[in-house]
């Protein structure tokens, strides 16, 4: 458990100027423990850069720390893609939030490989990663259901790990009632940067569909576009519940996604299985003949994403409430 008192900074270590999933729910982090009157908490981004934060997360509240004391009392919040940070902070107590478990793979390989070349080339050097060792003062916060199973498979007992999840960009729960739709707007929205191989087959293989991509857009933007639409498609890896499915159902969009990452399991994507596809060639008529069906009948299919979307509607109490039993004094 977390030792949390009025002498403890909770530093926050963040990408600069990236506006992505795991970012913003860093940035909400810090607002959120603010507005709940947890004082001394602060974005520390690594590597520095000038104004680090985003023009997007202005609508957050957080505070800079150039440097970082390593402290008994102190609380380090370290996303997966920094757990090299680990070490370098003995005393302080950390906590590792599993927001993409993808790129934690990705980029420890990298890490890897590179730390392996210099230490061949050049110099025997201590191995500064963490490899899930059972130090006393190191906490885990899974945002999905999927990476809670990936720790677990990596030794984390289930009794050392909160399930700590963000919630979607404030512009989208302005209006959480039934939105109104044109059903003659037949566009069909995608982010260009998920899935795109998968994606850009289904495309090609259906001159007949107007496919709008998300694109160059604030969240303002993004959530005008939803509420103008009646389907939103996704075959990205999802290495956490991703933001813009979530986005996408609190706008009354129907779904339809492929089964990898988070995807794959209903406890972070509730939707019906019959939403959801195994990508593959020989399936992509069976795809586009269901994408036609949600768009010519809405109206039908609409119902069977209402718990999904009561659950993201839901995100942000249970995100407080997760917030004050853990920083609870």
């Amino acid at each position: 458990m977390l030792n949390y008192t009025n002498q403890s900074k909770i530093i926050i270590f963040c990408p600069p100027n990236s506006v992505t999933g795991g970012p913003e729910a860093l940035h909400q982090l810090a607002d959120k423990l603010y507005h709940l009157g947890i004082g001394n908490i602060f974005m520390h981004y690594i590597p520095k850069r000038r104004n680090a934060k985003p023009e997007n997360y202005n609508v957050y509240v957080t505070t800079e720390i150039e440097t970082v004391e390593d402290k008994a009392e102190n609380i380090l919040i370290v996303p997966e893609s920094m757990t090299f940070l680990i070490k370098e902070y003995p005393e302080s107590q950390k906590v590792i939030w599993w927001l993409s478990v993808n790129f934690y793979q990705i980029l420890m390989d990298h890490r890897i490989r590179r730390q392996n070349f210099f230490t061949k080339l050049f110099y025997q050097q201590k191995d500064r990663e963490y490899y899930f060792e059972p130090l006393p003062n190191v906490f885990q916060w899974a945002q999905s259901y999927r990476s809670s199973i990936y720790i677990k498979e990596h030794g984390i007992p289930e009794t050392q790990i909160d399930f700590v999840c963000d919630y979607i960009n404030p512009s989208f729960l302005k209006n959480t009632g039934r939105i109104e739709k044109d059903l003659s707007n037949k566009t069909i929205l995608y982010n260009p940067r998920k899935g795109i191989k998968e994606i850009s087959k289904i495309i090609k293989s259906s001159p007949e569909l107007t496919w709008v991509p998300i694109q160059n857009m604030n969240a303002g933007q993004i959530q005008e576009i939803m509420a103008k639409s009646l389907l939103y498609v996704d075959f990205g890896e999802n290495p956490g519940r991703d933001k813009m499915l979530r986005e996408s159902v609190s706008q009354d969009c129907c779904i339809i996604s492929g089964r990898n990452g988070s995807s794959a399991y209903y406890e972070d994507l509730m939707i019906p299985d019959e939403y959801k596809f195994n990508f593959s060639e020989e399936q992509i008529p069976e795809i586009i003949a269901k994408i036609k069906d949600v768009l010519n009948n809405y109206a039908d299919h609409i119902s069977q994403f209402t718990i999904y979307k009561k659950m993201v509607l839901n995100e942000e109490i249970a995100f407080e409430r997760k917030l004050k039993e853990i920083f609870k004094k």
